[in-house]
């Protein structure tokens, strides 16, 4: 389970603080999909970089599975996030001249796993995101949908317990996000906490836990029935 305990996040531009957090405190817990929704501006992507360790709160407590986050020191977060937290960002953040298993590859090279050990997890990640065939292709030969896929292979290939997208289909036609969403759906069956940061209500529909955020503060949470 995730537990943000009082959550503050206050930015510096030039002169003026910029509150982007205000006293957020939420229970986010495993196995399920959970989706925070807002305007831009809301404090929906400060409070991913704060729940996945991507950015530390200004105050306030982050726990995961019991350990205290915000105690952590940089090197001990960068640990917890390539072994238990996944990415998956809007944009995609592929490297233009690595092939896709390269790219999916790529964390565990920088854990300093064996390029055997590594393509083998490489292709069996993108084997579940359904990419079997297009393994060597770069991101430039590969459609948006693809290319978001092998974001999420990438993201999946540490065997993460913590999965946080950020408008994972903001750049996709509607089909194509629907099969992606879907995707990011069915890993809570492995008791992979999903966790979707966006502004389109429409992904409400297939969340567990639907968080709405205004002007930094939690304006509303509801848990909601979902046939699986």
């Amino acid at each position: 389970m995730l537990v943000l305990h009082d959550v503050h996040k206050t930015f510096l531009m030039g002169e003026t603080q910029v509150h982007a957090l205000r006293g957020v405190s939420l229970e986010l817990p495993a196995g399920q999909f959970s989706v925070i929704m807002g305007q831009s501006g809301s404090g929906k992507s400060t409070l991913m970089h704060v729940a996945g360790s991507l950015d530390v709160p200004t105050s306030g407590r982050v726990e995961y599975g019991g350990l205290d986050l915000t105690t952590l020191t940089s090197r001990e977060r960068a640990e917890f996030r390539s072994s238990d937290v996944g990415f998956v960002f809007q944009k995609y953040n592929l490297v233009g001249n690595l092939t896709a298993i390269e790219n999916v590859a790529l964390p565990l090279l920088l854990r300093n796993a064996t390029t055997k050990q590594a393509n083998a997890q490489a292709q069996e990640a993108l084997e579940t995101v359904g990419l079997k065939d297009r393994m060597a292709h770069r991101p430039s030969k590969l459609s948006g949908g693809e290319q978001q896929r092998v974001a999420i292979a990438r993201a999946l290939v540490n065997d993460p317990t913590m999965i946080l997208a950020d408008e994972p289909t903001g750049n996709l036609d509607t089909v194509t996000g629907e099969r992606i969403l879907e995707l990011l759906r069915q890993l809570t069956t492995n008791e992979k906490m999903v966790l979707v940061v966006t502004h389109n209500p429409e992904i409400a529909d297939i969340a567990d836990l639907v968080i709405y955020l205004r002007d930094g503060k939690v304006e509303s949470q509801q848990f909601q029935e979902v046939t699986r």
